[in-house]
């Protein structure tokens, strides 16, 4: 059964019983206090008639013996006091009946003396009460027994029974209405977050819980739509994740398929055909550049799969001595391009991995000497709690929309031309991979004919601190 019957057959149960039980009581209460006030007015009566009864007696006695004649008379004059519908039954405890207009003979053996009895006495539709009592009068032991007419109160009673019926109903079918719509009202942000983790099985990441309440249910209907986010981003992350990794196996496979062939076909034709000096020297040129561009390319992959699996410890070093370093270390490869290098660096404290910092510089100025440019800057600045480096060239410079492939391994954007230099479209991918393992990232601004400037932030330490 669904959630939203068991809501509504619950709620209508809870409101049937509770109707059910309210016109109880109120027409229970109705006739109880009805009927103690027919009971008090029952009483009163009866006392009244014992009263002119014993009065009577006394203002007749002759002899000190009442006759049974008059005894008849004072129960007949009595009776009028009774009104319409009414009743009385007047005897001796020896003498037997004096008066009596009921059409039965009441039952006096449960009467008592300074006992009152009551009892309610319902035939052909007509309810009557009977109020029986004995006493003593003149040396004679006397019963009386009254009738009063009390249909009117169960008729009210009856009359109420069926008008609380007829509202009862009404409150039933209006609160079954009421309670039909609040069902549906609770029930239906259920549904709708039903819908919602049904569509996203189903594959429909963007699917959200359109519920703006501010309850539980509201709560949860955030949380969920939180969570789907969640993993819609992590879902687009995992298949952008396979797609990067779709085109590095296809990258990896055409760059090794390119020099294998150049290998092969230059190392077949030195074996079948007879060559001049001439001719082998430059395929065996060939053979040897085919192979230096699978070492560097094989060299790059395992640091790059290394770095990605290792842990590093960050040591707190004067930037000044890496970047002088750096800069010592690539003058003899500008000047063979015909390229100025110049070095800038301000004195710091920052904390870096000393050789994974400076293979990061490394690429970075290798790339740069590579642009076609004159002039090569390596700058390094403290930016109040910061420290920018930068390699800066004035380079052929790279498109908007290279830019943003760059860092993707294999990505080369100008194939020839990196193939030609041993290149593999990895230098980038190690250099932020580096910058991600000193918790920075690689900045670009690039303008074609201009040049590129690659930068970087790294937060400075107090200086003198130990590591």
């Amino acid at each position: 059964m669904r959630y939203f019957h068991k809501f509504f057959l619950s709620i209508t149960l809870i409101l049937t019983a509770a109707l059910a039980v309210m016109e109880y009581s109120c027409v229970a209460f109705s006739l109880n206090h009805s009927f103690r006030r027919a009971q008090d007015s029952g009483l009163m009566q009866h006392q009244l008639i014992k009263h002119t009864i014993q009065s009577t007696i006394l203002n007749t006695v002759s002899g000190g013996i009442v006759p049974e004649a008059r005894l008849s008379a004072i129960g007949e004059n009595a009776a009028g006091l009774l009104g319409t519908g009414g009743g009385l039954f007047l005897a001796g405890e020896a003498e037997g009946i004096y008066y009596s207009n009921l059409a039965f003979s009441p039952d006096l053996d449960d009467v008592q003396e300074e006992h009152i009895h009551y009892q309610v006495l319902r035939e052909s539709g007509a309810a009557s009460l009977l109020v029986k009592s004995e006493f003593k009068q003149d040396g004679r032991c006397l019963f009386l027994v009254t009738k009063q007419d009390i249909s009117q109160v169960f008729s009210e009673a009856e009359n109420l029974l069926a008008q609380c019926t007829r509202l009862y109903f009404l409150i039933l079918a209006v609160s079954t209405a009421a309670a039909l719509g609040l069902s549906w009202a609770l029930t239906r942000p259920l549904t709708i977050l039903r819908r919602a983790t049904r569509a996203f099985g189903n594959g429909d990441y963007s699917f959200r819980a359109g519920i703006h309440a501010r309850d539980e249910i509201g709560g949860l209907a955030q949380d969920y739509n939180k969570m789907a986010d969640t993993v819609e981003e992590k879902i687009t992350e995992l298949e952008a994740a396979a797609n990067r990794q779709k085109r590095f196996t296809a990258n990896f496979a055409h760059e090794l398929k390119t020099p294998m062939t150049s290998i092969i076909g230059y190392a077949d034709m030195i074996y079948q055909r007879k060559l001049s000096e001439e001719e082998t020297k430059q395929a065996a040129w060939y053979i040897m550049n085919e192979g230096m561009r699978l070492e560097s390319l094989s060299f790059k992959l395992m640091d790059l799969f290394s770095w990605e699996q290792s842990g590093f410890t960050l040591e707190e070093t004067q930037i000044t001595t890496v970047l002088q370093d750096v800069h010592t270390s690539c003058l003899s490869s500008a000047g063979k391009r015909g390229v100025e290098f110049a070095c800038q660096a301000e004195p710091a404290w920052i904390r870096l991995e000393y050789d994974l910092f400076k293979t990061l510089l490394l690429n970075l100025i290798d790339n740069a000497l590579k642009a076609g440019g004159k002039h090569v800057t390596l700058l390094g600045c403290a930016e109040k709690e910061l420290y920018r480096v930068s390699v800066s060239d004035d380079g052929r410079g790279i498109g908007a929309d290279d830019l943003m492939r760059i860092t993707e391994a294999f990505y080369m954007v100008d194939k020839s031309r990196s193939r030609k230099e041993h290149g593999a479209g990895l230098g980038l991918a190690l250099c932020a991979r580096i910058a991600e393992i000193h918790g920075t990232k690689l900045e670009y601004a690039s303008e074609e004919g201009k040049g590129t400037t690659v930068s970087f932030t790294l937060k400075k330490e107090a200086e003198g601190d130990e590591a």
